[in-house]
């Protein structure tokens, strides 16, 4: 046990005969020892005369029943959860137009722009075919023109050529 715990359990009343000897040997032949002893009766008078009394302005027994019913209170609260509050009018139509409002904006979006009246459309479709389109709004008229650039082919009417493969 450490030295100032058994001075501080001397002062207190609570040492056995044989720490008490122990102790007051260790009194006589060290003076730091007796002083902190002296030091601590002092601070043990001082606390014991100059505690003021605390008093209640209720008895004892209301006060903790108070606190028994506050905490009764508290486990009902949480034991029941809180109904849940009804949106206003205004609310249930809020969700709805704004999913319409949505779905005209992704429609106009989508929409983009068209092109003016007379406006051709040119559009490679792929590398080997190439495919033209025109689209007249004022002729009510769109076409298209496709074209392999690997074959001997002319849409104006000409033959097509066969060529075998050892003529190429």
């Amino acid at each position: 046990m450490n030295i100032e715990l058994k001075l501080q359990a001397l002062v207190d009343g609570e040492l056995d005969a044989c720490g008490l000897r122990e102790v007051e040997a260790l009194l006589a032949r060290d003076e730091f020892a007796s002083s902190l002893v002296q030091e601590l009766k002092w601070t043990k008078s001082a606390i014991r005369h100059s505690e003021a009394g605390a008093s209640l302005p209720e008895s004892r027994e209301f006060f903790w029943s108070k606190i028994e019913r506050g905490i009764a209170a508290e486990a009902r609260n949480q034991a029941s959860p809180a109904a849940p509050i009804a949106p206003a009018w205004w609310a249930k139509l809020l969700f709805p137009a704004s999913g319409l409002a949505a779905m005209v904006a992704v429609m106009f979006v989508l929409s983009g722009t068209r092109p003016s009246a007379d406006d051709a459309l040119n559009e490679n479709v792929s590398e080997d075919i190439n495919a033209y389109s025109f689209h007249s709004e004022a002729e009510k008229m769109s076409v298209v023109y496709v074209s392999d650039e690997n074959a001997d082919f002319s849409p104006v009417g000409q033959e097509v050529k066969h060529e075998t493969e050892t003529e190429k």
